[in-house]
């Protein structure tokens, strides 16, 4: 790029897309994708420290480098059937419902091991989850996940799979972890990816109400990967006490924190799996749909009700 500063469009303002999620109630456990949760009442794994952190141990090797390119080329595969499947039904389109969502969801259920028959309902738990918090129906849906994870580890005591679940179930075979802890995580885990669907949306929202920012990732795709970081961050960046120049995007930053997806010990452990995600989304859309942009004007678009998240609703399209 000839120029390695964005500066943030005043209308739409990317500031109210990219806020972090609003603080929970006093004392309440805020996953990464900024849901009050309680993966099915284990409460005791959250609140104690030595227990998420054997948890979370045994399961790390799934959201490492290794296990991104584990899965990468069958991600690859289902992002190509989406888009294909975006230009065969051709223009206006739900960029989140066809793509962006479907994706996400389908990327952290492989790292998770969860089985394709099984994600239509993981989805729907999750969603009653997020959407429907202090409430039988969000109380139930936790439950059931809890009760589904429970016997996709138990099934997987002493796998040597790479995926979560696996992973999870070897641990409780060599009694390093609990099933019930195993499963609590996992509810966490699977909630908490949430946040790449979220980010993705965010991202899109941002990137399609830049048009030039987008035709520039289209004319210089090297620079693609530090641009979606930078976007993940926030655009713009506010806090002139971390880096300089409030108020833009500075593609060719050093060192800035990444926190889109938490930080701390209970900060979802998916970051290079949602950078990833973001990264492929970028490329095969900026790629695959020339002329993407958004079908209404970004300031109408409306924001999600009834959740925690933050994001538009919907990214209606054309090209």
């Amino acid at each position: 790029m000839s120029e390695e500063t964005i500066t943030a469009a005043p209308d739409p303002d990317p500031t109210q897309v990219l806020d972090r999620p609003a603080p929970g109630p006093a004392g309440a456990v805020v996953d990464p994708a900024g849901a009050v949760v309680d993966p099915g009442g284990d409460s005791a794994l959250l609140l104690d420290p030595s227990a998420h952190a054997r948890s979370r141990r045994a399961v790390a090797a799934a959201f490492t480098v290794r296990g991104m390119e584990r899965v990468r080329e069958r991600c690859r595969r289902m992002l190509a059937e989406l888009v294909d499947e975006l230009l065969q039904d051709g223009p206006p389109a739900g960029l989140t419902e066809a793509v962006l969502s479907p994706f996400a969801d389908a990327v952290i259920c492989e790292l998770m091991g969860v089985p394709p028959a099984d994600r239509q309902g993981m989805r729907a738990w999750t969603r009653l989850i997020l959407s429907s918090h202090g409430t039988e129906a969000g109380a139930k849906a936790g439950r059931e996940m809890g009760a589904y994870f429970s016997e996709l580890i138990g099934l997987r005591a002493g796998s040597t799979g790479e995926d979560a679940a696996s992973l999870l179930g070897a641990a409780v075979s060599r009694a390093e972890v609990t099933l019930d802890e195993a499963a609590g995580l996992a509810v966490l885990l699977r909630i908490g990816g949430e946040a790449v669907t979220d980010q993705s949306v965010r991202l899109f929202r941002v990137l399609l109400a830049c048009p030039d920012l987008a035709e520039r990732l289209r004319a210089e795709p090297e620079t693609r990967p530090r641009a979606v970081d930078e976007l993940l961050r926030g655009l713009p960046r506010r806090d002139a006490d971390v880096v300089p120049g409030p108020g833009t995007s500075d593609l060719g930053l050093g060192p800035n924190p990444q926190v889109s997806f938490g930080r701390g010990p209970h900060h979802w452990p998916g970051g290079l799996p949602g950078r990833t995600v973001s990264e492929l989304l970028v490329d095969a859309l900026l790629d695959g749909v020339p002329g993407l942009r958004l079908s209404v004007p970004a300031d109408e678009l409306l924001l999600r009700a009834g959740t925690r998240l933050r994001g538009p609703e919907s990214l209606p399209v054309t090209w």
